[in-house]
Order: structure tokens, then sequence, then C-alpha cells
């Protein structure tokens, strides 16, 4: 395959600045793609590569982003573009599992898959391959199941996209769609959504001072090259359901205790030399934005915001900290996005040489909590396949936090959590305690809930 003109291509619209916060980082090597992963399995006899072919076909006519690349990324005025023709051969690869799945912990075999598929950009073969890719991971003796992992540059989608992905593709792949006559799409010709800037006004948010945060850890000064690593945590649907009941119980929410309980495990595997660590917790807009953007749509629509916290003086779990974090983020929810972090990117002029400036300077927050939430399927999108356990992957982000924390609980209501860092940012040994630390903690809050 050989690069296009770009000449060739449709153009569609300019990037939006939250749009090119992400091809900046991609065009830099800072940071490469998004990726959730979904088990899926099916009821009835099938040809799963057709089936599979036959449901992307439908989902891309769905979701104009998914035919969409972005054009002069080394420049202050990126543009999307439409592909004129996506093969799915080149867009979907097919691997067969060395190691057999166990039903939770870890997945070792499908995190070393996902943090080499993170290291890959998009930059080859540009302007012939989508700005995503599908790889479908199928058990070596087992014909009715397969993962599909959905690898996406962030400038088209957010998160929540990667989740508007699925459920689009299992309600395609529940549709027994016609087998198709070629595996060469050519897309519609449907306008891209808005980007976030286009649908409300963002006022610069005022400057706010962190706490005067003492001796915050944030791992290594900031260093290339990007190389991801990737560990998952997966749980049983009763350890979820009873880890939600305690948060409850407690007067607060998943997404406000996971990052106490990721805080305490960190602090607890770090020099005593260090106090305080910063937390950045995205949200997404989608609630706030006026039509046609909304739950269904594939794009970029989030903002973060940050929650500091100090090291405990006791050993068992802080549920204080835990409502801390919730009211926090009630004030910002509250906030109607009347103060959007995000819009402080419409004042850098180059965000290449923005990102690029950074370099061994020391990173700005510590970890990162982003909770994407329940996977919902509809009855009618469940007939003859199944969708069962997730995993929300990220690349490493060369200028981002020193740990990644991917949260989602799956359509059979398994949570699991992603934990993604770059090589030489944290030590391995450091990263292997935080984890196995959470996966206690989130154990033993559950097993006090069991009695």
């Amino acid at each position: 395959m050989s690069s296009l003109d770009s000449r060739q291509l449709q153009r569609l619209r300019p990037l939006g600045a939250l749009e090119q916060f992400s091809s900046a980082r991609h065009h830099l090597g800072f940071y490469n793609s998004v990726g959730l992963s979904a088990s899926y399995a099916c009821h009835r006899p099938a040809d799963h590569k057709a089936a599979i072919f036959s449901a992307l076909a439908i989902v891309i006519d769905r979701h104009p982003a998914l035919s969409s690349i972005v054009m002069g990324e080394d420049s202050n005025e990126p543009y999307f573009a439409r592909l004129s023709e996506i093969n799915l051969e080149n867009a979907v690869t097919f691997v067969t599992r060395q190691i057999p799945v166990t039903g939770s912990g870890r997945d070792v075999e499908l995190d070393s898959i996902l943090a080499t598929q993170h290291d890959v950009s998009f930059k080859e073969n540009h302007g012939v391959v989508p700005y995503w890719r599908l790889i479908i991971i199928t058990p070596a003796k087992i014909e009715n199941e397969f993962v599909a992992s959905f690898i996406f540059h962030h400038s088209l989608g957010d998160g929540a996209s990667g989740m508007v992905f699925h459920r689009g593709f299992l309600a395609a792949l529940s549709s027994n769609p016609p087998r198709l006559t070629s595996n060469i799409i050519y897309p519609i010709n449907t306008p891209l959504f808005p980007n976030l800037e286009a649908l409300v006004p963002l006022a610069t948010p005022l400057h706010s001072a962190s706490p005067g945060s003492i001796n915050l850890w944030s791992g290594s000064k900031i260093i290339p090259p990007t190389q991801s690593n990737v560990h998952s945590l997966h749980f049983t649907a009763e350890t979820t359901k009873h880890l939600l009941q305690a948060c409850r119980l407690h007067g607060t929410t998943l997404t406000s205790t996971l990052p106490v309980l990721i805080a305490s495990a960190l602090f607890s595997s770090i020099p005593d030399t260090f106090q305080s660590l910063e937390c950045t917790i995205p949200v997404s807009l989608r609630r706030f934005l006026p039509e046609p953007v909304d739950e269904s749509v594939i794009g970029v629509y989030l903002d973060a915001f940050s929650v500091y916290y100090d090291r405990p003086s006791a050993s068992q779990f802080p549920w204080s900290e835990a409502k801390r974090s919730r009211g926090l983020i009630n004030d910002y929810l509250n906030s109607n996005g009347g103060n959007i972090n995000v819009a402080k990117f419409k004042q850098i002029e180059d965000m290449r040489s923005f990102f690029s400036g950074r370099m061994g300077k020391e990173r700005g927050t510590s970890f990162d909590v982003s909770n994407l939430g329940a996977m919902k399927v509809g009855h009618e999108e469940n007939q003859g396949w199944k969708m069962g356990k997730m995993l929300f992957s990220r690349s490493a982000f060369v200028s981002g936090s020193a740990i990644a924390a991917g949260v989602v609980t799956g359509a059979d209501g398994c949570l699991s959590i992603g934990f993604c860092w770059q090589e030489g940012v944290v030590e391995m040994v450091i990263v292997g305690m935080v984890v196995e630390k959470v996966r206690i903690g989130i154990e033993n809050i559950a097993n006090e809930m069991r009695g």
C-alpha cells in the first residue's frame, strides 16, 4: 500500500482545539491511541470473518468519523478528510490466542497485544488505512467466541466513543447482516459532527493554583520515547456488585472511590518523602451539549479536572476521602459545563511546540482515572450474539500522568481496570505493587459487604 495524494481526499472540516491536542501529540509520537476491547460470543453457527466485515460496514456507514483521517498533523491548521475507500482486510487483524483465558484477574496475552498495538501510530500508509483498527483475538479451539479490540486515534473519538462503537457493532452483528460482495467499503457522504468549540461558547477558565501540594509524586521527568505497558485487572460480577453496594453504603460512587483506592496503593508503594498525589479525572461533556451530539455519537467531547490527595495517617480505607472526591465531581457536574478546563487549549497557538517544549520538565499529574461506566445493551442488540467483559486501555502519554487507569464495566456486569504507563517513567515493581494493592483493596471492600 502507498499513501495517496491528499488532494484526492474530500476535505471535511478543520480540527477543533481539543482535537488538535491529540493530533499534535500523535504527530510527535507522544500519544498514539485509545483502545476498548470487548468479548463476543455467538449462539449460532457463523462465518465470523464474514459477519465481522458485514457488521463493520454498517457501523462505518453510521459514523462518519470512522472514514475520516487527519491531514496536516505537522501544521497549525490540521483538518479532517474522508477516505475514498476502506479495505477491511487492511483494517482488521485476526490473532489466535496462545494462552487460555481465566475467569478473573489478569489477561496477560491481551495486555501484551494491546501494549504492542498502542505503540503503533496511524502514520504508516497515511491516506489509505483508517485512523482505527480492529484486532480480533480468537481462542485456539473455540469457534464461537472472540475479543474485539477497537484501537483508534484520539482525534476521532474519546473513550465514550469506544462504547458507541461496540454497542453499534453488537447491534450490527445481531441483525444478521448479509455477506458483503466486496471487502472494500466506499464511505457515504455524511458530514462530520461539529467539534466541541463549535457547539458551546468556551470561556477561558480562570487559572486555579494547586492547593500547596508538598513533595508531589509524578514519576520521572518527561522523556521519550512512547513505549506502552498494559496491566489489566478483571473482577467477577459478584465482586463488582458488592463494591458498588459498599460505595452506596458510604455515600459515594465508583468513580470517586477508585481514585482513592489507587492513591492509597500508590502512597504505600512509593517512598515516604512523597506526601501528595494529583489525580486527573476525565469527564464526558455530552450531557451538556446541544443536538446533534448525544451518547450515540463518535467524537471528542470531554473535559478533565484534578483532585489532590495527601498521604493518609491511618491504614484503613479512607471513605471520607472518597466522599470528598464525590463532592468535587458533583461540583463540576452541577456547573452544567459552565467552566470547561479544556477551553484553555484555544489559547495555544502551536500545539506541537507546546508539547515539545515540555521535554525534560516535571510531569503535571501523578495518575488519572477515566471511568466509562457500565455497558448497557438492549434486548434487540443481543439476539444471537452476546457481549461480555471489556477492557479500557490507552497508549502511554509522554507528557501525561505517570499512570493511567481505564475503568469500564462490561455487559456481563464485570468491572475491569486497565493500568497503562510509559516504560521508564515508573518502575515496574512499583506498578506491580500498586495493581496488586488495588486488587486486594477492591476484594476486601467486596468481602465486607458479603458479610
